[in-house]
């Protein structure tokens, strides 16, 4: 299928990663067709899906469902279409790039789709009203996020949620309460990591020496990502720790103003959306210093990338993230912050011991295929529980 964007307003409009731990500490080894009716046998064709959700830009939820279109198994689930409710907030290059149709509507097209559709997956908007008199034959939340938004979307949403998904265990304790849920960890698309260039030609295009330590950000400039804490840090450390600042969002212009403040002619800021790999490779350590995540993709990049991760407890962060043992679990102090990542430099070959212990967790558990697996699992077996399984 080639994807397109049709432009159609209205006026309405954890289980495995623990035994992989577990086997570290024993020194094991890391192991288009109509739509379905009820009774219908799925695995004589596929199911299909319909995702609705609120934006389609170059984000960490929009980059899962992405995943999902290209791992899934087209003979099981067929995620055909995605509908976003806000028209102002559509990539359209993003959306020429994913194998299935990208729609803007709101209540009317969700209706439709609806009816028409299997499966209708869906995060970060309010369905009860909509489809009061119209609910989903089978409704699948995805929780993103651990916070007061997640839930509120949620609560407006339980009367045509059939079951949740949760990005982590933390995201399920803290927004499930109750509503049928499943942790499935999100995966990546490694294509995405793909380099283009040396890494000491980046570092040297960014204006980087090789003695340099260089600490990186990757992701969306905003509030809730504390980019700043980063560039705080970096002022308690020697000159010759360095800032590489990846990314997009309001807060670029504000973040560049401190960083000239506090650091100046110690950092460097970039946009990319390809050949990530080639500012992760130029990368000593990555730092993920969020206030509020659900699963932070950047993070299992980095760790792919053989990056050795600083990071806070949020989200899924302590589900993957063993202190000391693939990478680093630190407070929002600057100064604390500071002090973990000198120890990296000042023992390299332990910072080296923690970057490899991380990919190995990445290589095991953080593919989308794996993720694609795990949704395709459960998809069918709630199918099945809802519309085959005789009262």
């Amino acid at each position: 299928m080639t994807s397109f964007l049709n432009l159609e307003t209205s006026s309405e409009q954890v289980g495995s990663e623990n035994e992989f731990m577990a086997q570290q500490e024993l020194g094991g080894e890391f192991p288009v067709q109509s739509f379905a009716a009820p009774g219908d046998n799925p695995a004589a064709r596929p199911l299909r899906a319909v995702h609705i959700g609120p934006c389609f830009s170059n984000g960490g939820a929009e980059r899962q469902i992405m995943d999902l279109v290209k791992f899934l198994d087209p003979q099981k689930i067929r995620l055909e279409k995605l509908i976003v409710t806000d028209s102002t907030l559509v990539d359209h290059e993003l959306a020429r790039r994913i194998d299935a149709v990208v729609e803007v509507g709101n209540a009317e097209a969700v209706r439709r789709a609806s009816r028409e559709y299997d499966i209708l997956v869906f995060w970060g908007v309010a369905l009860d009203q909509w489809l009061a008199d119209c609910p989903p034959k089978l409704g699948i939340f995805i929780a993103h996020g651990d916070g007061e938004w997640t839930q509120k979307f949620l609560d407006d949403s339980l009367k045509v949620t059939d079951h949740v998904i949760a990005v982590s265990q933390g995201v399920q304790d803290k927004v499930c309460h109750g509503a049928p849920s499943t942790v499935i960890l999100n995966g990546i698309d490694a294509a995405r990591l793909a380099q283009s260039r040396s890494r000491s030609d980046v570092r040297a295009s960014c204006g980087f020496a090789e003695n340099d330590f260089l600490l990186g950000y990757l992701g969306r400039f905003s509030s809730e990502k504390r980019a700043h804490l980063l560039i705080q840090t970096l002022s308690h450390l020697p000159p010759t720790y360095k800032g590489l600042f990846v990314g997009w969002g309001p807060l670029r212009s504000e973040l560049m103003e401190l960083a000239n403040d506090l650091i100046p002619g110690r950092y460097a800021f970039a946009t990319a959306s390809e050949y990530l790999g080639d500012y992760y490779q130029a990368m000593d350590a990555f730092c993920l210093l969020s206030a509020h995540e659900g699963f932070a993709l950047v993070m299992l990049e980095a760790m792919m990338c053989g990056r050795p991760v600083v990071a806070t407890a949020v989200g899924a962060v302590p589900e993957v993230i063993r202190d000391g043992r693939n990478g680093l679990i630190v407070t929002d102090q600057p100064a604390q912050i500071a002090q973990a990542v000198s120890q990296l430099r000042d023992d390299p070959n332990w910072a080296l011991g923690l970057a490899a212990s991380g990919r190995a967790y990445a290589e095991q558990f953080g593919h989308a295929r794996r993720m694609a697996r795990e949704y395709e699992e459960l998809l069918t077996r709630l199918w099945v529980e809802k519309h085959e399984t005789p009262a």
